[in-house]
């Protein structure tokens, strides 16, 4: 199969870019958020039931609610949790959704 696919790259003349084999590739993304939502992941996971992790806005400077909200969605997706948010003015709020 990999003689066929070298014919066939072969054939397809001049490429722009270099291929790389799927196998070899990462599965998962390190976003440049990648550090702020461990923390937020870490006081999630250790949240108890009926509280919220509470975010300054001011301490994600440059980040939207809108992206903050699903950079945390798809990092609980990850982990197999559910989650609902809130947010006001000064802050954004995280929580475990209840079962």
């Amino acid at each position: 199969m990999l003689n066929s696919m070298a014919k066939e790259e072969k054939e397809s003349g001049h490429l722009h870019f270099k291929r790389v084999l799927i196998a070899d590739l990462k599965k998962s993304r390190k976003g440049k958020h990648h550090q702020l939502m461990g923390r937020i992941m870490e006081d999630l996971k250790k949240s108890a039931p009926g509280y919220a992790v509470k975010i300054p806005l001011s301490s994600v400077k440059g980040l939207s609610i809108l992206n903050l909200r699903s950079a945390i969605v798809r990092a609980t997706n990850n982990e197999g949790m559910s989650v609902s948010t809130s947010s006001d003015d000064q802050n954004f709020y995280v929580w475990k959704a209840q079962s």
